[in-house]
């Protein structure tokens, strides 16, 4: 597993400087638009270092474990494929929503075909009719969400980074399956060399939509009986930044009659720059809350069941409390611009 590791990372930071040079020579760039904050060329390939290292590098650890990992990961190795590629796609060619709905429902079906689904929450048994397309929107909703909150020089990766890492600390004991996330964390971490403010080069939306997928199918692998009650709530709290911002696009497009895949400039980060955060400024204060979530949660680790319910409660409550702030900052400066303009 660490060699896999090892070669994950190696491989995806040499990708990059190759992809780079590639997306100059075919100008495949992220297109300037007055929602974008990026200026200048910036190529949007570096989903492909990210997934191409990590495909690379579970294939060797397959071949190492004799195969006996592959079978029950096949599905998801499929589905995960298959996301990118549309994502990929309309990276080159801008395809209409649609068309990734439906690569992303059929991503979904191929995981839950493999066994992978929410069977339970809080200890309650869901029937199939329940279990199947609570799962299918589970999914959706968490690959649409890290491609929505990909707005920022590192947020997405740097959010992305910390949330499979813990992932990978609070299920490794529980499930095998779950040592690929180390995988996928040590590309990624590859990719952030090249990510960080100012970024080299962004993950496009077949990067964003590939993590969102990988942190998605989390919680459908079995963990332990404690893990197991809180197993929702955990990942309410880990994913709870763009979960929290893609819930307020939703209704904020519902609310003013648009449609919900339109683009638009009031996402948590741009309301953050907005009421005065550099572009930095944002992207650390953010990438700082998520670190102290993914402490809080594996400090349940040490908890019974009942304090980590309290506890994880408590944290996505300050997250919903944040977000709210956040919206009332950035209305009240909205009106004092407005005001002065009229004036």
């Amino acid at each position: 597993m660490w060699i896999s590791t090892v070669l994950s990372f190696v491989l995806s930071a040499c990708s990059f400087p190759f992809i780079i040079t590639l997306c100059k020579r075919w100008q495949i760039y992220d297109p300037i638009s007055a929602r974008k904050i990026h200026s200048g060329n910036i190529p949007r390939l570096g989903g492909i270092g990210i997934v191409a290292a990590y495909y690379i590098s579970l294939y060797i650890y397959t071949l190492v474990l004799k195969c006996l990992l592959l079978p029950l990961i096949l599905p998801l190795f499929i589905a995960g494929l298959i996301v990118f590629t549309f994502g990929s796609l309309d990276d080159l060619y801008t395809m209409p929503p649609v068309y990734k709905l439906i690569g992303q429902i059929v991503a979904a079906c191929i995981v839950i075909y493999g066994g992978f689904e929410y069977r339970q929450i809080f200890g309650l048994s869901l029937p199939s009719w329940i279990s199947i397309p609570f799962t299918i929107f589970w999914l959706i909703g968490m690959v649409n969400a890290y491609n929505l909150i990909d707005g920022l020089d590192g947020l997405c990766g740097g959010l992305s980074f910390l949330t499979i890492l813990t992932l990978f600390i609070l299920f490794h004991n529980t499930n095998p399956i779950t040592e690929i996330f180390l995988l996928v964390a040590a590309s990624l971490f590859g990719f952030l060399l090249f990510n960080e403010p100012p970024a080299k080069i962004f993950m496009g939306d077949g990067g964003s939509q590939f993590l969102g997928f990988i942190i998605a199918t989390a919680p459908l692998c079995f963990t332990s009986e404690k893990l197991e009650f809180n197993k929702l709530l955990i990942m309410l709290v880990l994913t709870s930044i763009p979960m929290l911002d893609t819930i307020a696009a939703v209704w904020r497009r519902v609310r003013e009659h648009r449609p919900i895949m339109s683009p638009d400039r009031s996402h948590i980060h741009h309301k953050m720059l907005n009421i005065g955060f550099t572009a930095k400024q944002a992207m650390i204060a953010l990438v700082g809350i998520q670190a102290i979530l993914c402490s809080a949660v594996c400090f349940t680790i040490y908890l019974n069941r009942t304090q980590s319910t309290i506890l994880l409660s408590i944290v996505y409550m300050f997250m919903i409390f944040f977000f709210s702030m956040i919206h009332f900052i950035n209305r009240t400066v909205n009106a004092k611009i407005s005001k002065i303009k009229s004036a």
